[in-house]
């Protein structure tokens, strides 16, 4: 039986449209002909409900008493975070939730409706729009100067965005992006969401009548009445150039598609819950950009400058989740605004809503040239004084002739950011915001203004301000100091696994949430990956080396017999099938070239052996004992190898080949909740991990002549632990944290 493979662009999905089965949908009430005749309005509700049911709910329905409002069965309720700590208590004491959902109501009943028992407040379904000034449907004026309005608050402003200032890479060489690709880093596991008009996606069922062309990287994303990936047209092609101009900054990131279909808010409130559920999943997407919001605050009073709409609620709910989070500012500054801006221009009067949010990184726009774009929406926000945060590209030949508006600002700012979650995967939304602002390019008054923000982005400043110095061979503290936790992003489902091939080399292994291994490494200047090496795996990987350039890597099939990939110097090979019936996780050690040791537990509880001898596998060979955790081997020179595993007592167990006889299993002590690693970082050194109280990792030595105490190195793990060594007196440390992601401590 072989392992199954998935493709890289297959991923799990929520299908949000999906309406229970349990029990039958009401019908509508219909308005009744003694109600007074008015507009019907859309609506979003936000109110109680019993806690879990999701979209059961519906049933609810009926109670109702006001007879114009009609519920959008369609629409996926959306879970909400309480508005405030009172209601969060009530809510607790009554096992109810708060959750918004979509309908019409006649205007002249909204009252009422916000009156019912169930209902806490009733919010328009406002209208949304692009920040572009050019799109191939030209249905809005161009911006241009306009009578009466101010001259250009810093130096020279562009208001042509009809001409394009440079190409995407001359963008990419102004903000020192180029340098940054050079130095290996181009997005690589980074998933970036665009949340937009829509993309017309590469190898998607992309609908009649839409654009040819197609956006590469998209693997996924939301959709509620239109399917992700297969149309752009609506927002005028929109989507299609945020989604370049990520790539054009970040070309090795992937995308998710959210189509804002519909023009109103309530497609984006559905969009970020989509956004937070996936991330609760997989950590992905880490990235949200933003180029769309309202023109003018009477669009929607209530939205633009009240912080407790759903929407904006759900933002913040985003970004505490750990999603960084991008909004264009606009395009209603003062010197030439976008005509849909009417009156409502310049400074404290263009940055509405979710936009210019505190927590939210708010971008203004500028030229190549560092010229201030005339129509850049300017601060105070209406959430916050501070606004815009800073300033990205405009006005380039990307997708379009030329990319405009903050529109294009946005993305080009979310491709960054990308590169430098790349960089530093454990950076949160205030560590980016401050990092950005504090290596900007001032052209305003010194500091921050209400135009600029802080000034223009320079990518490869920030990058060099974060990038970690590569570990270098050292001798060990002689306080055995180790570094702090460093994170380096990813999702595993279970431990990782890690090996070295030679002096200052590190390749770790995970196991993603599509059940395929993933791998990243240290090639000594950078972490690279992370690279897909498929298959169908429900264990922790075991990883060894047995010379430059060489990996052997062991698994758990889904038929739980043993399974081997390698890498041969060249290319890797496998899957190879082992046999045997593995109880939990394999291990792996190698006391010389071409000699491998395999470990893994038995139906009965006891440790098997089965060996490569540089021609052929050999065993298996019961070697007794009863663990209830995956073991842990390792050499620490030619004919010796150590095996650690955990007993029934929840202790740690060790026993030792010497070259003729295997030891009796030995008592370590110690009190074990998850599995165990194993390394030698010199002749007769042994360093053992496992995961005690409270998920902290610790660690015991043997120097050569005793074991040492157990020591604290703290962390957090969900699983097991992993560890390599390089060289002498160098100990790696890996861990699957609480966000799962990998986390990584060194010594030496």
């Amino acid at each position: 039986m072989s392992l199954g493979e998935m493709a890289d662009d297959q991923m799990s999905s929520f299908d949000m449209n999906a309406v229970s089965s349990q029990g039958n949908i009401p019908t509508p009430v219909p308005m009744s002909s003694s109600a007074p005749d008015s507009p019907m309005e859309n609506v979003l509700v936000e109110m109680r409900a019993p806690k879990g049911q999701g979209a059961n709910f519906f049933h609810m329905a009926g109670s109702f008493t006001v007879a114009s409002f009609q519920i959008d069965y369609d629409y996926e309720p959306v879970s909400m975070d309480p508005e405030t700590p009172e209601l969060a208590m009530q809510l607790q004491a009554s096992n109810q939730e708060v959750i918004v959902v979509k309908g019409k109501v006649a205007q002249n009943q909204i009252a009422a409706l916000e009156a019912q028992p169930n209902v806490l407040k009733v919010w328009p379904d406002t209208q949304i729009e692009p920040f572009s000034t050019t799109t191939l449907q030209q249905e809005y004026p161009m911006v241009e100067p306009m009578a009466g309005f101010s001259s250009c608050p810093i130096g020279s402003c562009d208001c042509n965005p009809g001409a394009a200032k440079g190409t995407m890479a001359d963008v990419a060489k102004y903000l020192g992006v180029d340098q940054i690709h050079a130095a290996g880093y181009k997005g690589q596991g980074i998933v970036v969401g665009v949340v937009d008009g829509g993309i017309t996606a590469a190898g998607r069922p992309v609908r009649p009548g839409e654009p040819s062309k197609r956006i590469p990287n998209v693997i996924g994303g939301f959709h509620r009445t239109v399917e992700w990936g297969t149309q752009a047209r609506s927002w005028g092609e929109h989507g299609n150039m945020c989604a370049t101009d990520v790539l054009g900054m970040a070309p090795e990131a992937k995308l998710y598609d959210f189509p804002l279909v519909g023009n109103a808010i309530s497609n984006a409130l559905a969009a970020f819950n989509w956004a937070i559920k996936q991330y609760k999943i997989d950590g992905t997407p880490h990235i949200l950009t933003n180029s769309w919001g309202i023109y003018q605050e009477q669009w929607d009073k209530t939205y633009a400058r009240n912080p407790n709409h759903p929407f904006t609620r759900k933002v913040v709910e985003a970004i505490n989740q750990g999603i960084l989070v991008l909004f264009a500012a606009g395009n209603c500054g003062g010197t030439c605004p976008d005509g849909r801006c009417a009156s409502d221009v310049g400074p404290g009067k263009s940055i509405w809503g979710a936009n210019g949010h505190p927590l939210v990184m708010t971008v203004g726009a500028v030229n190549k040239n560092e010229q201030f774009v005339g129509y850049s929406s300017q601060g105070p926000a209406a959430l916050s004084p501070k606004k815009p945060d800073f300033c990205s590209i405009t006005h380039f030949r990307g997708y379009f002739p030329s990319d405009t508006g903050t529109s294009a600002a946005t993305p080009i700012a979310a491709g960054v950011v990308a590169l430098l979650k790349q960089a530093k995967p454990s950076l949160t939304q205030e560590e980016v915001k401050k990092l950005l602002e504090s290596t900007a390019k001032n052209i305003g008054s010194q500091g921050w203004d209400q135009h600029s923000g802080a000034g223009i982005i320079q990518p490869k400043v920030a990058f060099d301000k974060i990038k970690t110095p590569p570990p270098r061979p050292r001798p060990r503290p002689s306080d055995g100091t180790w570094s702090d936790w460093e994170n380096l992003g990813g999702y595993g489902i279970y431990s990782p696994a890690a090996a070295s091939w030679g002096p200052n080399r590190i390749d770790t292994f995970v196991i993603g949430t599509d059940h395929a291994m993933y791998h990243k490494w240290w090639d000594g200047s950078a972490w690279r990956g992370w690279e897909n090496l498929e298959g169908y795996i429900i264990s922790t990987p075991a990883a060894v080396s047995w010379g430059p350039n060489r990996i052997d890597t062991f698994v758990v099939g889904s038929n739980n017999s043993l399974y081997r990939k390698w890498w041969d110097g060249s290319a890797w090979r496998g899957w190879e099938n082992l046999g045997g019936y593995c109880l939990y996780a394999p291990a792996a050690s190698s006391w010389g070239p071409n000699r491998i040791d395999t470990f893994i537990i038995g139906t009965d509880h006891a440790v098997y052996h089965k060996w490569w001898d540089g021609s052929a596998w050999r065993g298996w060979e019961n070697l007794g004992g009863y663990s209830v955790s995956a073991p842990a081997a390792v050499s620490w020179g030619p004919n010796h190898i150590a095996i650690f595993t955990i007993g029934r007592d929840r202790a740690l167990y060790y026993k030792s080949w010497n070259g003729s006889i295997w030891s009796p299993w030995e008592k370590l002590g110690g009190y074990c909740q998850y599995g165990v690693a194993a390394v030698s970082r010199g002749v007769n050194q042994l360093d053992c991990f496992v995961i005690g109280s409270m998920g902290k990792v610790y660690c015991r030595s043997w120097d050569g002549s005793a074991w040492k105490n157990w020591k604290n190195l703290g962390g957090y793990s969900i699983a097991g632990v992993a560890a390599a060594s390089w060289g002498p007196d160098r100990v790696d440390v890996f861990v699957a944290a609480g966000d799962h992601a990998l986390h990584h401590k060194w010594m030496g």
